[in-house]
């Protein structure tokens, strides 16, 4: 299991390295890619400020939204010098490919464009005829090209991936989802175990648990790399157990007194239940871009989780009533948690992928003198667009967690396994599909977004006894205010 977290690491960290690395080279001001292009970039210059541009269209398409522009230039195809943008010609020909697909190479002269028309074909424009064509329609708008990159489908990760993806300033959006996971049965480290294993230490082994959660969450970005998130979740739990319990039976009382005064030890079985439901803790979230480019992003993550989930659910059982629920049924931490961690996501053609690898701190005890243990989980996965509306994902995540340090006096962790804070923590190694879905462009229902993914593990390599994980699903819903 470790050797699989640590290549998930690795090939996080050579992404991230060579995304880091990018950053030394210039940019184009308005779609933000790298200028690698010598014989189509451009130049201008915005109240004293020079700005560089990889593309001619990028320098039209800047020029609707800031028109004072001084100073503006374009490179000659022919000489691979600058000249005079205003008084260039320029062809538009799928011969010489453009940075951002415009298709446009800029002549110093007219004569100089017809020749290279007769080689390559096309259509040759002045400035003046040029701009006219900009302004009247999305000629090579790089915007509109950006916007339908991240209106695909396959441009959010699966919807079990949270915090994967920044807004435009100002983007206002509400998302909800519903998250469902089954476990049946117990596990050790070398696998399955009979209930009869557990009755050797304990009184109560469980059969099944289901565990709900309801995820309300809003996302609002003050700046077009700083996103803020904030979710709050409502916990359901639902635990089948069998009891086991000896009883002392004077045997004479059950044969009508002939044997009065005779002992006997018998053994019991009960089939029970406890359940837990309320809020959850809340976390509030900030992702700060790095590198926000056409085809691809790398953002940090950072989380504090407020401890508003109970720590102190109670329940009944055959031996006691409106007794204290062991960990796994309680609704939250009791402490402030800290996450940390990056999202890399890229765009192809026809397909995306994305890693993410997030950890989380616990700080100090809560008020039942425990605390539950750290964690890290790794996302690795990828998406492939079906059409403009759906695309499918597949995810392998690995997580590691450590056992909860400390116990709640109210429990007793020779009762049952869920009582017991040796039996948690571990390495998981889990795989999911699923499906996304988003409505066609220029259409209100273009602000909503829906996904689905379901799991199964592949690894479950857990401290002690613990309850085996089944499957698990995600439903989710998104919609874009602004």
């Amino acid at each position: 299991m470790m050797k699989r977290l640590e290549l998930l690491l690795i090939i996080f960290a050579m992404i991230v390295g060579q995304e880091l690395s990018a950053q030394t080279k210039e940019y184009c001001v308005h779609c933000n890619m790298i200028i690698g292009d010598d014989l189509h970039k451009a130049q201008a210059v915005l109240e004293g400020k020079n700005l560089d541009f990889d593309a001619i269209e990028c320098l039209f398409n800047f020029l609707k939204k800031e028109a004072d522009l001084t100073e503006m230039k374009v490179i000659d195809y022919t000489s691979g010098e600058y000249a005079d943008a205003i008084s260039s010609y320029y062809l538009k020909s799928k011969g010489i490919p453009s940075p951002m697909g415009a298709n446009l190479s800029a002549f110093k002269s007219k004569n100089e464009a017809e020749k290279m028309k007769v080689l390559k074909g096309g259509e040759i424009y002045n400035w003046d005829q040029l701009k006219k064509r900009f302004e009247e329609s999305d000629f090579g708008d790089i915007n509109g090209d950006h916007h339908h990159q991240h209106s695909r489908p396959d441009s959010h990760a699966p919807i079990g991936v949270m915090g994967d993806h920044l807004h435009h300033k100002g983007g206002l959006m509400l998302s909800f989802r519903y998250m469902g996971m089954n476990m049946n049965g117990l596990r050790d480290k070398g696998g399955m175990v009979d209930d009869e294993k557990i009755y050797d230490d304990y009184m109560v082994a469980p059969q099944s648990m289901d565990m709900h959660m309801y995820m309300i969450g809003v996302m609002y970005a003050p700046t077009d790399r700083l996103t803020l998130m904030a979710m709050q979740n409502i916990v359901e739990n639902n635990m089948n157990l069998n009891a086991r319990m000896r009883m002392m039976m004077n045997m004479g009382s059950q044969m009508g007194g002939m044997m009065n005064g005779m002992m006997e030890t018998r053994t019991m079985e009960r089939e029970f239940s406890t359940s837990s439901n309320g809020f959850g803790d809340l976390k509030l979230s900030a992702l700060v871009g790095l590198v926000q480019k056409k085809n691809s992003s790398l953002h940090l993550n950072s989380t504090v989780s407020f401890p508003l989930g109970s720590i102190k659910e109670k329940g009944d059982t055959p031996m006691n009533e409106d007794i204290k629920l062991p960990y796994k049924m309680q609704l939250g931490s009791g402490t402030y948690d800290y996450s940390f961690g990056a999202t890399y996501k890229r765009i192809y053609n026809k397909f995306s992928l994305g890693c993410q690898l997030i950890g989380t701190l616990r700080t100090g005890k809560n008020t039942e003198r425990y605390r539950l243990g750290n964690y890290a989980i790794g996302n690795l996965w990828g998406a492939y667009l079906l059409s403009k509306k759906f695309s499918l994902s597949a995810r392998v995540q690995g997580a590691i967690e450590d056992k909860i340090q400390g116990s709640d006096p109210d429990l007793n962790p020779m009762m049952a396994t869920p009582a017991n804070p040796n039996n948690y923590g571990g390495e998981y190694l889990r795989s999911f599909l699923g499906v996304n879905f988003a409505f066609n462009e220029g259409s209100y229902w273009s602000r909503f977004r829906l996904g689905a993914e379901a799991g199964v593990p592949l690894a479950q390599e857990v401290n002690g006894y613990q309850m085996n994980e089944e499957y698990s699903f995600t439903l989710g819903l998104k919609y874009s205010i602004l």
